[in-house]
């Protein structure tokens, strides 16, 4: 559906896809061209997403330079057309499209507590909702440590402004290579946290001049033109009862979906943007 003369694609797999085939994958474009990044695997909450997400920022980087830089994921879709989403980024040269909480999260809130303690095992168990034995047993011992940590009261990454938002996001050439000039301050900083990659290009982003081109929705909120419900689900997934919502709404892309859950409002949404 993103297949355009004016669009390249870069792919990062989970290394732990065995099955993949990159040769496949370069079959399926006639106009985009389809680069593949070093594969590494990758763990929900753990410091391998915005690895992950560095070594696309890299490839891509490396190829030249691009309007924009789109994060999307094997669960979204673009929800408008394909010339249509062209012209809005093109319209919008020099905005950076980053979800991010307008001030930092304040020491004391929940949400902080990711930042501020070692999370030293999360790579290794990902999801808390796995079943397997050993990842049981990982994430207990997290626990245990986390609990150790707070009695002698640990407290890392002191002195930082933290913005949280969506890790999804649209960012220009100036942002994206900015961002990998700071790879040694992000591995430091984030490495062995949770969920950090809510955390670091809102940071990064929040604290430096780019502050000022962020997209923003009603005049003050900023925003990464995606249609994401996070009432309905975590986040919900699209159905096809959903279609009129999606075809209402003024983002680029939408998640999430899955064929497993509604595969008609996937192909509804490749027949009306196709």
């Amino acid at each position: 559906m993103l297949d355009h003369p004016k669009i390249d694609i870069f792919i990062h797999m989970d290394a732990k896809n065995r099955s993949y085939n990159p040769a496949e994958t370069l079959k399926l474009t006639k106009y985009s061209r389809i680069f593949h990044a070093p594969r590494i695997k990758v763990s929900w909450g753990g410091y391998s997403q915005i690895n992950a997400e560095l070594i696309l920022l890299e490839a891509a980087t490396s190829q030249g330079h691009y309007e924009h830089y789109h994060l999307l994921s094997g669960a979204d879709l673009p929800i408008q057309k394909r010339e249509d989403i062209i012209k809005f980024f093109e319209e919008h040269h020099g905005i950076e499209f980053v979800h991010s909480s307008t001030v930092p999260i304040k020491d004391t809130d929940e949400v902080f507590m990711r930042m501020k303690y070692y999370h030293l095992l999360q790579d290794l168990h990902g999801r808390p909702a796995r079943k397997n034995i050993i990842m049981r047993i990982l994430r207990k011992t997290e626990r245990t440590l986390l609990h150790l940590q707070k009695l002698i009261h640990i407290s890392r990454n002191k002195g930082i402004n933290f913005y949280w938002g969506s890790n999804w996001f649209s960012i220009t050439d100036e942002l994206a290579r900015y961002v990998l000039t700071k790879r040694e301050w992000i591995h430091r900083t984030f490495h062995n946290t949770l969920c950090c990659d809510e955390f670091f290009l809102q940071t990064i982003a929040m604290e430096s001049k780019f502050q000022c081109n962020l997209f923003r929705i009603n005049g003050n909120q900023p925003g990464n033109v995606r249609l994401i419900d996070w009432k309905r689900g975590e986040p919900y997934t699209f159905r096809l009862s959903d279609i009129e919502e999606l075809k209402a709404s003024k983002a680029m892309f939408a998640r999430k979906f899955s064929p497993s859950a509604d595969r008609e409002v996937i192909e509804k949404i490749r027949e009306l943007y196709s």
